[in-house]
C-alpha cells in the first residue's frame, strides 16, 4: 500500500511539475524538452552500462568479488527506468544516479543499512569489522550446509 502511495504522489507531483515548466516555456517546448531528456538520457545510460559491465568482467577476470560495479550497474539501471519514464523529477534524479559520485554516496549508504541489518562473512569467516565466525552446537537446524547437499 505504501508503494501505491509513493508512486501517486511522484505521478502528482510531475503533473504539477509538467504544468509549471509548460507555463514558462510553452507545451511544445515542455513535450520536447521531455523527449529530449529521455533521448540524451537512453544514450548516457548506455554508455555508463557499457562501461561498468566492462569493469565487471574485469574484477571477475581478476578473480575479484565486484560488488561495488554490481551496485553501479543496479543504479545505472534504475536511472534508465528514471530516464525513460515521462517527468522531469525522475529526469533528475536518473541523471544524478549517472554521476559516480552519487552512486558512490548511494553505495555507502545502503551498504552501512545492509551491514547493520545482516552479518556478512568473507570466505575465510571473518567479517568487515574483524570479527571471526565459530560455528556452535547450538546453531541446530539454523544451519544449511549446501556444499553436502545434491
Amino acid at each position: 500500500m505504501r508503494f501505491l502511495t509513493v508512486f501517486a504522489l511522484i505521478a502528482v507531483a510531475e503533473m504539477a511539475t509538467f504544468f509549471w515548466v509548460e507555463s514558462w516555456i510553452g507545451l511544445g517546448w515542455a513535450l520536447g524538452l521531455a523527449v529530449l531528456t529521455a533521448l540524451v538520457g537512453s544514450f548516457l545510460v548506455r554508455r555508463a552500462g557499457l562501461s561498468i559491465l566492462g569493469r565487471i568482467q574485469r574484477k571477475l577476470g581478476q578473480g575479484q568479488i565486484p560488488g561495488r560495479e554490481v551496485s553501479d550497474g543496479a543504479a545505472v539501471l534504475v536511472s534508465g527506468a528514471f530516464l525513460i519514464s515521462p517527468g522531469f523529477i525522475t529526469d533528475v534524479l536518473g541523471f544524478l544516479l549517472l554521476i559516480p559520485a552519487v552512486r558512490g554516496v548511494v553505495y555507502r549508504t545502503l551498504s552501512k543499512r545492509l551491514l547493520a541489518r545482516f552479518t556478512v562473512f568473507d570466505p575465510s569467516g571473518q567479517t568487515p569489522g574483524g570479527a571471526w565466525y565459530e560455528a556452535t552446537d547450538s546453531a541446530g537446524d539454523d544451519v544449511i550446509d549446501i556444499e553436502g547437499s545434491e
